[in-house]
């Protein structure tokens, strides 16, 4: 049964298993029988994507999984199983446009590997499949000339400046915690963590030689798994403020961002926008459970680990109970500020993925904040440029100031909103949002933020 843009998961998965099952007869010439009766064959792909067309017990599968690629149709229905990030991102974009996304998240070897998926049959690309709108083409323009100007390359004075706040910070705590001045100890170390955390998303996003090498420093000194982080902010990134599918929405039943029905809500709700920052506070022991979680449910043994020696470092160094603990909840509360007031106030989308395109999508759902003094704009992390991060999350992110009157530009030349505020206002905005929120009444029917209509949350992956 089909929901929206893609098929429920019991079906997707019925329509994954064992779809190729090669003829027992060894007599039989795979090319020829696909040649003589190609309906009797079907597409088996490998994690390169590289496919062959073999044939198949009963006949080949009326489902097809196709997406749209640079103006491409293509057949993925063999190659689900073999994405190596999941077949679930196959699910999410199937009859969908994925160009932006590919173009996102993706290496230039990956890029390369398009070219061997199988085209869509005509019969199976959507009928009523939108066309390309202008500002997209425009946008694929722009990023085709950021890309010939060097826009992503990393520069390596900049790479190590960034390194050496994260590491000043650090030592600055650990002397702290030495001389016995616990308080000042812990707020070091949280803002430490933080930076580290900052430092690891970018490289985790970013594509070359450094952010590969660079890979494990999330786990190694921000104790976070870049398996479960890429899996959780890149459909994120992708589908941001789509109700059900972006993980950063499902922070019920601790603040609710939209009036919900009564089976999701709970007295606390009307005091949310006066207890915000407690939950808030916790993202990061969250994360760090999640990600332990994820490396030993997965086992991922290298990633597990790096976390081990993550925490045999920080409990050599730091006493648990006055150090790490309240280090812990500031981080938590710094890095939730800074990342939530860019979202929660903006545009959400309540009835499935890909109703309105990649670009205009970001514009609307995304702010940017100024910062007042260069403390705030170290503490952000770039992440005040949250706008040309969404649209560009590959590119460093010290190349982010020079992008702004660039996307502010290209906003403005097509009709879409560049919404951006001062450092207090953004602030100011949210807490208001969640003021308005807990004086709503609820609301019969009011969407979920949970649902498993399109992809599992990471952590239960």
């Amino acid at each position: 049964m089909r929901v929206g843009t893609g098929y429920q998961r019991g079906s997707i998965a019925r329509a994954a298993k064992p779809l190729i099952r090669r003829f027992s007869s060894a007599a039989a010439d795979p090319s020829a029988v696909c040649d003589e009766d190609p309906e009797k064959c079907d597409w088996e792909c490998k994690e390169d994507a590289s496919c062959d067309l073999v044939p198949v017990a009963g006949s080949r599968k009326k489902e097809r999984l196709v997406v749209r690629m640079d103006d491409r149709w293509v057949d993925l229905t063999g190659w689900r199983n073999a994405h190596p990030a999941g077949a679930h991102w196959i699910d999410v974009y199937d009859k969908a446009d994925a160009t932006e996304v590919m173009h996102a998240f993706h290496s230039d070897a990956a890029h390369q590997m398009l070219s061997r998926l199988p085209a869509a049959r005509p019969e199976d690309v959507p009928k009523d499949a939108p066309e390309v709108t202008p500002h997209t083409k425009a946008f694929r323009e722009l990023r085709a000339k950021l890309m010939a100007e060097g826009w992503f390359k990393r520069n390596p004075l900049m790479e190590a400046a960034t390194l050496s706040g994260w590491a000043a910070t650090f030592t600055a705590a650990a002397l702290a915690a030495h001389a016995g001045r616990y308080g000042l100890a812990a707020l070091l170390l949280g803002i430490s963590n933080t930076s580290a955390g900052w430092i690891a998303h970018d490289y985790i996003h970013g594509r070359g030689r450094w952010p590969s090498l660079m890979r494990g420093f999330g786990e190694l000194v921000g104790g976070m798994s870049a398996t479960w982080w890429s899996d959780k902010h890149n459909m994120h990134h992708a589908l941001t403020n789509v109700v059900g599918v972006d993980e950063d929405l499902m922070v019920d039943p601790a603040l609710w961002l939209w009036a919900p029905d009564a089976k999701n809500d709970a007295p606390a709700r009307k005091w949310q926008h006066l207890y915000w920052w407690a939950p808030y506070s916790l993202l990061f022991a969250i994360w760090r459970i999640d990600s332990i979680k994820v490396a030993f449910k997965r086992k991922l043994w290298g990633e597990a680990a790096r976390l081990g020696l993550h925490y045999a470092a920080l409990f050599a160094l730091f006493p648990a109970v006055p150090v790490l603990l309240p280090a812990v909840f500031v981080s938590g509360l710094l890095t939730a500020t800074i990342v939530t007031v860019s979202h929660v106030s903006d545009d959400l989308y309540f009835d499935g993925p890909h109703k309105v395109d990649y670009v205009e999508s970001q514009l609307r759902s995304t702010r940017d904040f100024e910062c007042s003094n260069p403390l705030f704009e170290y503490l952000s992390g770039g992440m005040n440029y949250q706008v040309e991060h969404h649209l560009f999350p590959t590119m460093p992110r010290y190349k982010y100031p020079a992008l702004v009157p660039i996307i502010k530009q290209f906003a403005a030349d097509h009709g879409l909103p560049y919404k951006v505020d001062g450092d207090v206002a953004i602030l100011k905005r949210t807490v208001s949002h969640l003021q308005n929120v807990a004086r709503l009444p609820q609301e019969p029917g009011a969407a979920s933020s949970r649902s498993d209509q399109w992809v599992t949350p990471a952590a239960l992956r």
